[in-house]
């Protein structure tokens, strides 16, 4: 071999390695990003619901959503200036709040006395992500993402916690204590509203996960539980998908109502089961 191709044979292929490496980062680059979760996750909301949670693969281009995210009814007529034009993203630009506007959802107040609400009950409505919403990067979505659903009645009451359904775990095992919802709740609030205590008022670890269509919260914890009593802690803000909270009614006229003193946690005690572990 020549002598000054045996030299040179080392950087060429060191060049050669660091020519795939930024070949492969800029494929991955180049991925076109996806929506991989609308919540709520059901195909049944309230005529009064709030807001949807838009998860997308990768950060997305903000300043946009209002361009490519749209609303039509069971007929395809699209409903007019149905979002609020604030931008929510969470801290590392992969979810959206896209919320539908709360001045036409609220009755009484200006908007929907003068434009109506935007969801109407016993209709059926679509919610489309425009395949044209590019990310950070530049690069479309590529196709519409579609979300059908339908508008029941409206839901007005105050969230009571006595109306869950607590299935504890057994003890000794790490089994996830399960609570069911009547209605579904809130997806992003019911991952950080809840928290489980020991005996000894000490946080006890372990991994959440929201299942049925929001309306079935289960804890697993990272060690056996304790044969002893347990607390359930919940941020009064833990809201259903109409903004009810278990604070209050989102409907409540604040004008009119006695102030009163407010707790911000509801708790619920409850104890693992003798049962097999």
């Amino acid at each position: 071999m020549n002598r000054g191709l045996r030299t040179a044979l080392p950087a060429l292929v060191a060049l050669a390695l660091v020519c795939t490496v930024a070949h492969s980062a800029i494929a991955e680059d180049a991925c076109a990003p996806a929506v991989t979760a609308i919540y709520p996750s059901g195909n049944e909301v309230p005529a009064n619901h709030l807001k949807f949670y838009i998860h997308f693969s990768q950060p997305m281009r903000q300043g946009v959503f209002l361009q490519h995210c749209s609303l039509r009814d069971e007929h395809g007529n699209e409903v007019a200036e149905p979002f609020r034009e604030t931008e929510l993203w969470s801290d590392d630009r992969t979810r959206l709040t896209l919320w539908l506007h709360p001045g036409r959802q609220k009755t009484g107040v200006n908007l929907n006395v003068e434009f109506g609400p935007v969801l109407h009950a016993s209709r059926g409505y679509t919610l489309t992500v425009s395949g044209k919403w590019p990310s950070e990067n530049g690069i479309p979505i590529g196709a519409d993402v579609r979300k059908n659903f339908r508008a029941i009645e409206r839901a007005t009451a105050q969230l009571d916690a006595g109306t869950w359904r607590i299935a504890p775990p057994p003890a000794g095992s790490i089994a996830p204590l399960t609570i069911r919802f009547p209605a579904p709740l809130d997806h992003a609030l019911l991952l950080r509203c809840i928290r489980v205590r020991g005996a000894r008022d000490q946080l006890i670890v372990g991994s959440i996960t929201v299942t049925e269509q929001d309306q079935s919260w289960s804890f697993t914890p990272a060690h056996p539980w304790a044969p002893e009593p347990h607390t359930l802690a919940a941020d009064t803000i833990l809201e259903d998908l109409a903004g009810n909270s278990l604070a209050r009614s989102f409907e409540v006229d604040l004008t009119k109502t006695v102030p009163g003193k407010r707790t911000s946690t509801v708790t619920i005690l409850f104890r693992p089961t003798e049962g097999s572990k």
